[in-house]
């Protein structure tokens, strides 16, 4: 019997000490959060996208094989680069090398930022002529120069394409720029006209591609808008476009109108003065732009014009200046000159002829 009551208060421990232990319960299911429901988005680059101008004015470019760019001593002249085809040839070389660096240049800067994106060239991609890039190069003392003076001669610009797959598609170009952008007049009163701004526009106006002088009669491009006369009174003139000046050694690309000094020279239309200065060949001049973009050149006036300024806008018949026998002149008279928008001179006597007077 005693064993009986041992062994039911053993059983009556054990139960309670299972008793004791807590029931083993389910893990708790986590709530599903927006979260981790929708994965979160790439990284997006923190910097801008690349611009192609700062890029083409950055890349880092050497020609060695440019060594020099005049094969002779002395000034320089345009002459230069007619009497030795081989130095156009070598910046014709030397531009396209730089283009085609910039190009995989740009794409390499463009891939790194888009990741996954197609890079090529654009057929409007083309050198500079080498009537803008001889211009150039007189202008500099060092071939190092004229490379630097590359990017100011084109415009960069990128354009996408969509090719269907998701990713971005640029197509680069570099497209020449005129005359008057390669080389923009200054703004500031009293200064000269850019000397590679009259050799690019010369050249460009006297020679073809291959360097050979154009017969030229003056007539093309046409003026999209008919002339005032430059003056109160219709003074004398002749047609002497083309005529040798300087015993032969240039082109007379404008038309000069006899006159007393002092007399003003009016606008021949209504438009903007984009630059009032002094030059050895020009002699104080004014230079008007039409509403085309045509230029409209006053030159040898007897002073720093006083009655017009850069950004003013100003109606035909309005004076912008005094006639005068400054710069590269005989007599006291209005060369007048007409630079259509692609850089080349236009022939001004057909339209004095025809002009409506004020």
């Amino acid at each position: 019997m005693k064993k009986l009551i041992v062994l039911l208060l053993a059983a009556a421990l054990m139960l309670g000490a299972c008793s004791s232990q807590p029931l083993p319960t389910a893990e708790p299911t986590p709530e599903r959060t927006e979260a981790q429901a929708t994965p979160s988005p790439a990284p997006q680059p923190t910097a801008p996208p690349p611009e192609v101008e700062k890029l083409a004015a950055e890349f880092p470019f050497e020609y060695p094989s440019l060594t020099a760019l005049y094969p002779q001593d002395g000034e320089k002249g345009y002459e230069i680069v007619l009497d030795h085809p081989e130095v156009t040839a070598a910046l014709i070389e030397a531009c396209d090398a730089w283009m085609a660096g910039v190009s995989e240049y740009c794409g390499r800067q463009f891939k790194a930022y888009y990741g996954d994106c197609v890079w090529g060239g654009s057929s409007e991609t083309r050198v500079p002529a080498w009537q803008v890039l001889a211009a150039a190069a007189l202008s500099c003392e060092t071939p190092a120069e004229f490379i630097s003076m590359l990017p100011a001669l084109v415009t960069p610009s990128v354009g996408v394409i969509a090719d269907g797959e998701e990713r971005m598609n640029f197509e680069f170009a570099l497209t020449p720029k005129t005359p008057q952008e390669a080389f923009p007049l200054s703004a500031r009163v009293g200064d000269p006209i850019p000397s590679a701004f009259f050799t690019s526009t010369y050249l460009l106006t006297i020679y073809d591609e291959a360097g050979e002088v154009i017969e030229n009669n003056g007539t093309l491009p046409e003026l999209s808008e008919q002339i005032t006369f430059p003056f109160e009174e219709r003074y004398d003139f002749n047609d002497c476009w083309y005529d040798d000046r300087d015993g032969g050694a240039r082109r007379h690309t404008g038309t000069d109108i006899l006159c007393p000094e002092g007399t003003p020279e009016l606008a021949c239309v209504d438009g903007t003065i984009l630059a009032v200065g002094g030059g050895e060949g020009t002699g104080n001049y004014v230079v008007l732009e039409g509403a085309d973009g045509t230029q409209y050149h006053y030159y040898h006036m007897v002073e720093v014009s006083q009655l017009a300024a850069p950004g003013d806008e100003v109606k035909r018949g309005d004076p912008i200046g005094l006639a005068g026998n400054t710069g590269n002149s005989t007599a006291n008279h209005l060369h007048i000159a007409i630079i259509a928008p692609s850089g080349v001179y236009v022939n001004p006597y057909p339209y004095l002829v025809d002009a409506e007077n004020i």
